[in-house]
């Protein structure tokens, strides 16, 4: 009973796994998976490596692990290599597949040997020892999953698993024996399988397992085609019907050849669903007298070997699998078939049993069931993980599929390791929620009357909201409509200021010109004066005048009188005394003419003179005004000026407010908006409640 660390043939991208459990219930072991935790992990030592896995996985979750790099890398540091192809080759590249020998050989592979021919060889070690030890059963074990999985947990069928190589390990150790140029060359196998590396770990024979899928993936990614390299034919003799190796019953076909009738005492199975149930019964009726096969030619996949998890080729239709390799082989038993019946026969087998002998293609196996550590639960323990899933009753134990077990005795024996947890069991989760119904059905009560409240008050809301929405629309527009006044008053104030500012320019001359005036005036009544005293001297002289006159009459009255008593001879002087009596009288009436008009004249100055000091003395007082409307003036003129300036600092804080008030009038509506919205999923809630 060996316990050893298994080589990884599967790694998780744990970025993709999403615990879908879909990888449990491809899995035919079920318990090498660990689901306890947030992302599924594999336990490699109880992995078969089936790689069923990572066909179920549709989010790519899966991935295979081989040598391709290690391969790569080698090469690339010039290490002499031979390689060995698997027969499912003509599947994977179909007609192309001899191109692929002539890849082979440009990337630095010195020989390519057919892995075909190792069945031919591996068929005759089955039936040497079928012959020679008659046993009641023999496994085959071309199948390295099904190899592992009779490791690790069945250990009683190891004594039935056929004691030879695997066809890779035939061709391999024939290289070693009669191809001694290669003998110290390292050995890659082209193969469509992920579990030979447990093979070759085990038997220390192969040096890289290269998946056909994995090796084609890096030839696309370096735009590598196939197609373009010549094709080469395999080194050593060519295979013939063991070229179907690769197909479900390749290996019966194959021995019937060698050993007639050995097919009628044949099974031929294939798929984990059906390949490993059946090993579990089989391992049940050892000790018994059952029948069984005294050939078991079974197969992990269900496709076989071409349809392997190294191919990628799972979901591709079977008879286009199977089509090229049947051609194949038509074409190889052409080859070979240059006579009729035993004879052909007998010189085929003839050029295989060169290259067989006796003990030389032997295999033993190990006991790896020390690996599987996991402890099966006694009835009380079950019991009490049963209870631990809710289940209390035989009527609980389901067996569903969804945990991907598909038993709940398996569920329970993987929680009882460990490699679960309650939560994953649908039946646990059903009945959580139905004890959780009743309390939620009371909350859903008590949701409905806080919603009916929180319906009530947010209806209130909404009421005081709308009306508040009112008053603020009533406010925008009373701002608008302030604005506009504001607006207005302000352009008349700025018009009213520069209005302002050209009429005290105006009433600058005003000013200038009543100082003129006052000046103009007082020379007026300085002239007037002046008048006067003219006038009064006038009226002095026109007294003199007056009083020259009246002598000037009496004068000639007395003259008169001389000539009257002068007679005649004082006629002549009687004339001029008359005339100067007649001048004396003209010169009084002119001088009381004068008096009278120079009465008037001065009269006239006087009152003139009045009437200018009056004057001067309302222009002194206009000037006065003048000048404290002027100082008024300028004052309102400052003050409007101030106001005008002012005025940017309202038209600003008025747009401010403008905009506050539009910001406040949308988030009214918005709140309107938001507590409909609640009202409405308030509602809703209710309605949802209510079912």
């Amino acid at each position: 009973m060996a316990s050893a660390r298994l080589a990884p043939v599967i790694r998780i991208d744990e970025d993709k796994c999403n615990n879908c459990y879909s990888c449990i219930t491809a899995c035919p072991v079920k318990l090498c998976m660990d689901g306890s935790r947030e992302k599924l992990l594999i336990n490699t030592d109880l992995c078969i490596a089936c790689g069923n896995c990572i066909d179920s996985c549709s989010h790519k979750a899966r991935l295979i692990m081989d040598d391709t790099p290690a391969f790569f890398g080698d090469l690339d540091r010039g290490e002499r290599m031979v390689a060995i192809v698997a027969p499912a080759i003509a599947a994977f590249f179909q007609a192309q597949f001899l191109n692929f020998n002539g890849y082979l050989k440009s990337i630095g592979i010195e020989a390519v040997f057919d892995v075909s021919f190792g069945g031919e060889l591996t068929v005759v070690s089955y039936i040497e020892y079928i012959k020679e030890k008659n046993p009641r059963m023999v496994i085959s074990q071309p199948c390295p999953a099904i190899v592992n999985f009779i490791e690790i947990y069945h250990p009683e069928l190891l004594p039935y698993l056929a004691p030879v190589d695997s066809p890779m390990l035939h061709t391999i150790k024939m290289i070693r024996e009669f191809y001694p140029q290669y003998k110290n060359h390292r050995v890659a196998v082209i193969s469509p399988c992920i579990a030979k590396r447990r093979e070759f770990d085990e038997t220390g024979l192969a040096d890289y397992n290269v998946t056909m899928s994995a090796l084609k993936k890096r030839m696309d990614e370096q735009g590598i085609h196939v197609g373009s390299f010549p094709k080469e034919d395999y080194v050593g003799p060519k295979a013939e019907r063991a070229v179907r190796f690769s197909s479900p019953g390749g290996l019966m076909e194959t021995a019937e050849r060698l050993y007639p009738g050995i097919a009628r005492r044949t099974i031929k199975i294939e798929g984990v669903h059906v390949t490993y149930p059946y090993l579990e019964e089989v391992s049940e009726l050892l000790n018994t007298d059952v029948w069984l096969p005294q050939l078991l030619d079974c197969l992990n996949c269900e496709k076989g070997c071409n349809g392997g998890p190294g191919t990628g080729l799972n979901k591709t239709p079977m008879v286009i699998l199977e089509n090229p390799i049947r051609e194949r082989s038509d074409k190889l038993e052409s080859f070979h078939k240059t006579g009729e019946g035993a004879k052909y026969e007998k010189r085929y087998n003839d050029t295989v049993r060169q290259y067989w002998k006796k003990g030389m293609y032997g295999r033993t196996y190990r006991d790896y069931s020390g690996n599987n550590r996991l402890r099966e639960p006694t009835e009380s323990q079950l019991k009490e993980v049963y209870a631990s899933l809710r289940k209390y009753k035989q009527e609980d134990i389901y067996d569903c599929p969804a945990c991907g077990y598909g038993t709940c005795r398996t569920m329970a024996t993987a929680i009882f390791n460990k490699l679960n947890k309650p939560e994953n069991c649908a039946h646990h989760n059903i009945d959580l929620i139905e004890e959780e119904k009743s309390r939620i059905m009371e909350i859903n009560r008590q949701l409905e009357e806080h919603i009916g409240q929180a319906l009530d008050l947010i209806g209130g809301i909404n009421d005081a909201v709308g009306r508040l929405n009112t008053k603020v629309v009533q406010q925008a527009t009373a701002v608008d409509n302030s604005a506009i006044v504001t607006e207005n008053m302000v352009t008349s104030i700025r018009a009213t200021s520069e209005l302002s500012a050209k009429k005290r320019e105006i009433m600058k001359g005003l000013i200038e010109n009543a100082a003129r005036g006052k000046e103009s005036m007082a020379e007026t009544i300085r002239s007037v004066r002046g008048i006067s005293e003219s006038v009064d001297g006038i009226a002095s002289a026109i007294k003199i005048i007056s009083g020259i006159a009246a002598n000037t009459n009496l004068l000639s009255m007395n003259a008169a009188i001389e000539a009257a008593h002068a007679g005649e001879a004082g006629r002549g002087f009687a004339v001029v005394a008359d005339e100067i009596r007649r001048l004396s009288e003209n010169t009084g009436a002119n001088s009381r003419n004068i008096s009278q008009t120079l009465s008037g004249i001065i009269a006239g100055i006087s009152a003139t003179s009045k009437r200018s000091t009056e004057t001067d003395n309302l222009i002194g007082e206009m000037a006065n005004e003048i000048d404290g409307f002027a100082d008024t003036m300028t004052g309102l003129i400052n003050t409007l000026g101030e106001l005008s300036g002012g005025s940017t600092e309202i038209t600003s804080s008025l747009a401010v407010l403008k905009d506050l008030t539009a910001t406040i009038r949308g988030s009214y509506a918005d709140m309107l908006s938001m507590t409909g919205n609640l009202q409405d999923s308030m509602n809703k809630l209710a309605s949802i409640t209510q079912r």
